[in-house]
């Protein structure tokens, strides 16, 4: 049993070995390659710069760890160990590291997820010190969390909060896996992570061609004369943000935008008058954006092809009302199944498998089979029943 929180003290690492260029990368690979498996880790600095990129690649071994600098050197040597299906990387929570590797042009393969085993095991606390506590005993410190992983040099204190990160992930990973083994739901997770990697790579294709001001959350129910407003705004925004590297929301929160909308200032004492909207960097921008707001008042509306993306398709209430049944008839199916196999109601069927499959209009097993992350295996365990449950509605009054 682990020790409790209170007297566990967090476990300093071995300071790793620092990479800065591709010469001493390739050595790294040399010694990773090797090894059967490896820790893997990444730090970005989204929270520091417009377009968050990696930072950081941390990797261990059980006999060494190394600290890769991916601003001072390009990570194409490491690129083929990281899709290679003969060594495995373990990995906490991979979705986020395979998107932004992704996006860099590279790919992760053959992922043990330490995250994705543990919410399968049923654990509620999913975090990684919360699980190396709990499962290993082991306390880390993770009071450089949101750091700044964009700031150089490293030192001794950074080196080693990275370390610790990945040193304990081979410890963890064989703690979690023989659990998995005795649940019989090994499947169930690889499925789980392939689907993880699959929608991480996808994510990093797709483009969100949708002007600023219509990807901000609440958009769809902001007021018709506050919209063109809001377009001026955001743009503003933007381009700020992108010429100081910081993300959009460090310039003007998007609380900020809609209220600055509503109450359209003229002077400004009236901007002064709204919460944010004169502090901080958007200070310097006084003058911008009450000429934001004066050509948004100016322009009256918003474009046409803007107007149709914010236009939701509405679906017909018999349909809603159809998919919402099978919505309930799937979960009460999956918590039966769960109770008497004894696992979590994710193991018998993920979330999103559960909503992809309520929105079928011609449920099949073909039709189920193509549900991203639901596995062969699960459709030839229980298509059958879940097709069952899919079409009960037709037998039913």
């Amino acid at each position: 049993m682990a020790a409790p929180a209170s007297k566990v003290k967090p476990v300093a690492a071995a300071l790793p070995l620092l990479v800065t260029n591709e010469t001493e990368l390739a050595r790294a690979v040399a010694h990773l390659e090797r090894a059967a498996c490896i820790a893997f880790d990444l730090e970005a600095n989204g929270l520091f710069a417009y377009r968050a990129k990696v930072c950081i690649v941390q990797l261990a071994t059980t006999d060494a760890i190394f600290v890769v600098d991916a601003l001072a050197t390009s990570l194409r040597p490491l690129e083929p160990l990281l899709r290679s299906s003969d060594v495995l990387k373990i990995v906490h929570d991979v979705a986020f590291d395979a998107r932004l590797l992704a996006e860099a042009g590279a790919e992760l393969a053959n992922v043990h997820d330490t995250s994705i085993a543990a919410r399968m095991l049923g654990r509620t606390a999913t975090g990684l010190a919360s699980l190396l506590l709990s499962e290993v005993g082991v306390g880390i410190d993770k009071s450089m969390q949101q750091h700044d992983w964009g700031k150089r040099p490293l030192d001794d204190a950074a080196l080693g909060y990275l370390a610790c990160d990945v040193v304990h992930l081979h410890a963890l990973e064989s703690k979690l896996w023989p659990l998995l083994h005795a649940c019989h739901i090994d499947d169930e997770v690889e499925e789980e992570t392939r689907y993880r990697l699959a929608q991480a790579a996808g994510s990093a294709k797709m483009n969100d061609g949708r002007p600023p001001y219509l990807r901000l959350k609440g958009i769809d129910r902001a007021d018709a004369a506050d919209l063109p407003i809001l377009r001026r705004l955001a743009e503003l925004r933007e381009a700020r943000a992108r010429e100081l590297d910081v993300p959009p929301y460090k310039v003007l929160g998007p609380d900020v935008l809609f209220a600055i909308a509503q109450n359209k200032p003229k002077t400004p004492d009236d901007l002064e008058c709204i919460s944010g909207a004169a502090a901080g960097r958007a200070r310097s921008l006084t003058r911008e954006i009450l000429r934001a707001v004066e050509d948004g008042v100016r322009d009256g509306a918003i474009p046409e092809e803007d107007r149709a993306m914010l236009v939701r398709p509405s679906l017909p209430n018999a349909v809603v009302r159809a998919r919402r049944a099978r919505e309930r008839r799937l979960m009460c199916w999956r918590k039966d199944v769960a109770k008497r196999r004894a696992v979590d109601d994710q193991v018998v069927l993920p979330g999103h498998c559960l909503q992809d499959l309520a929105s079928l209009s011609l449920p099949s097993l073909d039709a189920i089979a193509a549900v991203p992350g639901i596995g062969r295996f699960r459709v030839e365990r229980d298509g059958a029943a879940l097709l069952a449950v899919l079409l009960a509605e037709e037998t039913e009054g």
